[in-house]
This record gives structure tokens, C-alpha cells and sequence, in this order.
């Protein structure tokens, strides 16, 4: 997996949004560095529970926002998130059955991190901005 970057490009303008987005590419980046080095079971199930953590509490931040903003498609972004928390679920099970395919996961940590957060996410930036909230 070529190493993700996190540029302007993927600015949402939300200081706290936008630090977590940068985060989770570097958890995306440190896992692919360590499956791609053939790291120990433990420290790929380390990287990945933090990952699914932090997801966690990105989620529920970014929806808090779009909540807050009267976003009119919160509840399709909120079952995306849902998604992929199932996702990323159903990849923890296969790294502790050791059937983890560390290209489908780098897969789709890429179209999650980069095609989600330029499509999907960028989606609830206006109404953010016409509500008047500051996150």
C-alpha cells in the first residue's frame, strides 16, 4: 500500500474534524507499515483495536456536528459509519482467526479514508456553515 497523506485536500475547515481525519491516516499508515514488515499478531491486534477506538470516538464526534448542524442526510451518513464499523469489526475477527488479508484492508482503509471523507464527508460542510455552529 502506497503510504496515505493527508493534504488540504481533504480539509473540512473543522479544526478538531480535521486533526482526527489526519490521525486516522496515521493509524492507517502505521497498520499497513506493519503488515507489510510482518509484525507480530500482538502488535497488528494493538494497532487495530486502537484504530476501531478511535474510529469510535471520531464517529460519534463528527455525528454530534452534523446533529447540531441539522444535517438533512445524518441519518445515511450515520448508517455509512455504522458500515463501517462493521466492517472494521469483521477484520479484527479475521486477524484473530489469522485469515486478515492485509491487502483487502489496506483496500479499504484507503477508499474509507480518502473517497469518504472527500465525497461523504465534505457533503455536511455547508450545513455546518449555514447553521451558524462552531464545533
Amino acid at each position: 500500500m502506497i503510504p496515505l497523506e493527508w493534504t488540504v485536500e481533504y480539509s473540512t475547515g473543522i479544526p478538531k474534524i480535521d486533526s482526527q481525519h489526519a490521525y486516522l491516516f496515521e493509524l492507517a499508515n502505521r497498520l499497513a507499515r506493519a503488515l507489510a514488515s510482518g509484525r507480530s499478531d500482538e502488535v497488528l491486534a494493538n494497532i487495530v483495536q486502537e484504530l476501531n477506538e478511535y474510529v469510535n470516538t471520531h464517529f460519534a464526534y463528527e455525528e454530534s456536528v452534523m446533529q447540531q448542524a441539522h444535517y438533512d442526510s445524518f441519518v445515511q451518513h450515520q448508517a455509512m459509519h455504522k458500515k463501517m464499523r462493521e466492517q472494521l469489526a469483521e477484520y479484527v475477527v479475521q486477524l484473530q482467526n489469522k485469515t486478515l488479508s492485509a491487502q483487502a484492508l489496506s483496500k479499504f482503509l484507503e477508499v474509507w479514508l480518502t473517497e469518504h471523507i472527500l465525497h461523504e464527508d465534505m457533503a455536511y460542510i455547508p450545513a455546518v456553515a449555514a447553521s451558524g455552529y462552531q464545533p
